[in-house]
């Protein structure tokens, strides 16, 4: 009887992974969408690792003192304008803006204001205040004023909270920030005087519209010192 070839046909059955039709029906649409979930879900966790890290940002809300001096007498508080920086009566002023707005952006949208490092300029604020109030490094105080005949710089002091005693100086409007409950004062002064605090009636307008705009909680108005240390991040014009 003729030897059997079933034995030899198995092996090579086994050997080439199987018959032409089982090679046409291996699952590889399978792996193909699983490698497809793969992808995606990898995707997906970058995604969302990137907003949490980056949050959209949208238009917030502040409010800040704002004193401005001028050869060591105070001027009065700028009329109330409108527009996405807002000064508010009482010397507030008000920030509704996206980002993180600073002094420079607001005497930028302020019309007639100016305040650099190099100058200060005050537009007419009244009808008992008919003129512009202008003064550049170098400028002498005039006659009349409590610095008359002294020589003059901007510097501008501000404290970044209500608790804060030590004011920080700086010559550059684009450092000083105009967050809830700063306190800002802007200032033509000779040199070695340090601006003064706002005064509290200013501080305390500023308290009145966070107020306002949110819980009220009890807030304790600081008082302004005669002499204080300043830390200085003065940029020279």
């Amino acid at each position: 009887m003729a030897a059997s070839n079933t034995g030899g046909w198995v092996r090579r059955v086994g050997a080439s992974g199987g018959g032409r039709t089982y090679r046409r029906r291996r699952p590889v649409n399978f792996y193909g969408i699983l490698g497809l979930i793969v992808v995606f879900g990898l995707g997906s966790v970058g995604f969302a690792r990137y907003d949490y890290r980056h949050p959209p940002s949208g238009p917030t809300q502040s409010f800040a003192a704002l004193a401005i001096f001028a050869c060591g007498s105070e001027v009065p508080s700028l009329p109330a304008d409108v527009g996405n920086f807002h000064a508010l009566p009482g010397g507030v002023v008000e920030s509704t803006t996206t980002g993180s707005p600073t002094l420079d952006q607001f005497a930028n949208a302020y019309a007639g204001l100016k305040v650099t490092s190099g100058q200060l300029q005050v537009p007419v604020l009244s009808a008992k205040h008919p003129h512009v109030i202008s003064y550049k490094n170098g400028d002498k105080c005039p006659h009349g004023t409590h610095d008359a005949g002294k020589v003059g710089h901007v510097e501008i002091a501000y404290w970044p909270t209500l608790g804060a005693a030590t004011p920080t100086l700086t010559t550059d409007p684009s450092t000083v920030p105009l967050t809830s409950r700063v306190q800002i004062s802007v200032a033509f002064v000779p040199t070695g005087v340090t601006p003064p605090r706002p005064p509290p009636a200013v501080i305390t307008a500023m308290v009145n519209q966070i107020g306002v705009s949110s819980t009220p909680t009890t807030t304790t108005i600081p008082t302004t010192p005669t002499t204080a240390p300043v830390t200085s991040t003065t940029k020279k014009p």
